[in-house]
């Protein structure tokens, strides 16, 4: 009688355990799914990134002969355009996957959204495309190597990785704003 009792306690307890925390386990499932596929995504558009920066520099249209070079073009222009998608994408959902990566210690959020909106507005500028290419292509290597290496690449390269995209940005973004959030629009920044 003993043993029927007891089980019939342990019964009632898990009923009761599994009705009450099951909802939370589904919507907390959820959410871990969609920062996953949200990091999946990023993660291909920084491989497009990569791939077609590096085809873009190792292309020279102009120095082939004419029915050569009109498919040469074709296949430049293509691959600039898959630039211009992704780093659209990538700026434009950025809440979408930055905030799937903790803040703190290593500041990832914030090196990461520098990353995009550096990468988006080299894209967008004047420059050659083969330029314009390289530099992009030299923001994502250590943002791929941050985030998505091997965890034993990561554990041997994570420092060097984040001095490098810190110089790069740094570089672009000029000395002064380094680590720095812009002040508010209609204020004067400070000295």
């Amino acid at each position: 009688m003993k043993t029927v009792i007891i089980a019939v306690v342990t019964t009632l307890a898990t009923t009761f355990a599994v009705s009450r925390f099951a909802p939370r386990l589904e919507a907390r499932s959820v959410r871990i799914k969609a920062a996953w596929a949200a990091r999946d995504t990023f993660s291909g558009h920084i491989l497009t990134i990569l791939s077609a920066t590096a085809r873009l520099q190792n292309l020279e249209p102009a120095e082939a002969p004419e029915p050569l070079r009109s498919r040469l073009q074709g296949g430049q222009d293509r691959w600039a355009e898959q630039v211009e998608e992704s780093t659209r994408y990538l700026i434009d959902h950025a809440e979408q996957y930055v905030l799937t990566y903790p803040s703190r210690p290593l500041d990832l959020q914030q090196m990461l959204t520098r990353a995009v909106v550096a990468a988006r507005g080299v894209w967008l500028s004047e420059l050659p495309v083969e330029e314009r290419a390289r530099r992009v292509q030299a923001l994502f290597e250590p943002v791929q190597g941050i985030f998505f290496a091997k965890r034993s690449h990561r554990l041997r390269h994570l420092a060097d990785d984040r001095r490098r995209l810190q110089e790069l940005l740094r570089s672009i973004n000029g000395p002064a704003s380094a680590g720095r959030t812009p002040p508010p629009a209609g204020t004067a920044p400070s000295a």
